[in-house]
């Protein structure tokens, strides 16, 4: 009997969904749908655009985080580390994924991971990738305080076709303004010029790969070149901007960044 009222509600919350196609709650009722047949604690509608910052288009939280949306800082250029929107910007074909999938391989071991994504996002995230154009996609990010498990995984896979056939029917009724493509924020131009007046071309390819959550043997296979080498590019960057480890290139980083916000 409860399986069937849930699938009732499920139903209900479908409809309400569809109602909404080509009207502005349509993103929001999309999220509170997701969130009655999915456990998550965050959930967020995005529309990235080849080299421009992502255009939040709605957010879900469950109430479970008292601290202010993360969104100001995350919008602010600290996206430019996401590994989603790495991905993204790579190219993703249509699918959901887990952020084991798209993540670099020491990504919760760095700062980004430990001082910003666990407390914006939780420890873990599923993502729901649309390509609407070449360069355009829309993208579901639903975060957790515990671990997707695989049945998680299945089940939004299972969710997948009829929720792009919406997201895509939607976005086809909507024809959003585009205007916030030319958006460049500050600290974009902080994440593309950081260190660029004191490191070669090299190091800072290196440093923007480190600030991303990539490991030595990672950037190596990325660069083609050696492990060693990446260490003696790590060490001779640190030396140059002054810090002696990954934590204090991070925090540099931010300071740059606050540096970089237009003062009120």
């Amino acid at each position: 009997m409860h399986t069937l009222f849930e699938a009732a509600a499920h139903h209900q919350g479908l409809a309400k969904v569809v109602e909404q196609l080509g009207r502005p709650g349509f993103w929001q009722q999309t999220l509170v749908l997701l969130n009655q047949m999915l456990p998550f604690d965050n959930g967020l509608v995005i529309f990235t655009e080849r080299d421009q910052p992502p255009v939040v288009l709605a957010e879900f939280d469950r109430g479970l985080r008292s601290a202010p949306s993360p969104m100001p800082l995350y919008l602010s250029g600290l996206y430019l580390l996401d590994p989603f929107i790495q991905a993204m910007g790579e190219g993703l074909a249509d699918g959901v994924y887990r952020m084991e999938d798209v993540a670099p391989d020491e990504f919760r071991q760095s700062d980004y991971f430990r001082n910003y994504f666990r407390s914006a996002i939780g420890e873990d995230e599923l993502q729901l990738i649309l390509n609407l154009a070449p360069g355009q996609m829309l993208a579901i990010s639903l975060g957790a305080s515990e671990r997707f498990e695989t049945a998680h995984l299945g089940q939004m896979s299972v969710y997948a076709p009829w929720l792009m056939a919406l997201l895509r029917q939607h976005w086809r009724l909507q024809h959003p303004a585009q205007d916030e493509q030319a958006r460049v924020t500050p600290v974009e131009q902080a994440l593309a010029h950081f260190g660029r007046d004191t490191l070669s071309a090299r190091e800072l390819e290196i440093a923007r790969l480190v600030l991303r959550g990539n490991s030595s043997k990672a950037i190596a296979k990325r660069l083609a070149i050696s492990q060693e080498t990446v260490k003696v590019h790590r060490r001779n960057l640190y030396a140059k901007l002054g810090v002696s480890s990954q934590s204090e290139l991070f925090s540099l980083f931010l300071q740059r960044l606050g540096q970089a916000q237009p003062q009120e």
